[in-house]
């Protein structure tokens, strides 16, 4: 019997989540760029939101959970060129790497948050395609988790380490000295 089947209903409905959380955290930034676009004009207005922003925390919380535990589903996903299929994601790579760097982040935080205040059309135009953005960097870090090991950028470019091989330790104390 595996683990997976002694969790609770509970634990299982929540590791779903979490795998399924970058497709879930897309669908709800497309939902609130539709809430920002056309709001409701009844009761919901205030409730749909601060609801969408509860399942959006809800959901990116989960995510994090799932990343950090081996999921049979991503493994089975995994391609059989992870190699080839890294080469081809260098620009995602890259930007899950310098996204979180604060000379690109606190821009981009500027640009996202500055866009809510765009006045007219254009401005609503601009504001959905700038939110959008979030999507391709929530499917960046995604595809950088996945082939993580394949990553340019991830151990001092590809695997290696930051240590010479051929520098020996330094010698384990003797028995009979005092460690400090």
């Amino acid at each position: 019997m595996s683990a997976y089947s002694q969790d609770g209903a509970g634990a299982r409905i929540a590791n779903a989540w979490g795998h399924f959380a970058p497709e879930l955290l897309s669908a709800g930034i497309l939902a609130a760029i539709a809430l920002g676009l056309r709001p409701p004009a009844s009761a919901l207005a205030l409730t749909l939101p601060i609801a969408l922003m509860a399942f959006i925390v809800a959901t990116w919380l989960l995510m994090r959970r799932h990343d950090r535990r081996l999921c049979e589903h991503c493994v089975a996903s995994m391609p059989l060129n992870p190699a080839e299929r890294a080469v081809r994601l260098t620009r995602r790579f890259w930007l899950a790497h310098f996204a979180t760097e604060p000379r690109f982040l606190i821009p981009y935080f500027t640009v996202l948050i500055g866009s809510n205040f765009l006045p007219g059309t254009w401005g609503r135009i601009v504001w959905a395609v700038v939110q959008c953005s979030m999507i391709y960097l929530i499917m960046s870090y995604v595809s950088h988790r996945r082939l993580q090991p394949w990553c340019p950028w991830c151990n001092n470019g590809g695997g290696g380490s930051d240590h010479d091989d051929d520098v020996t330790p330094p010698p384990l104390p003797d028995n009979d000295r005092e460690l400090v």
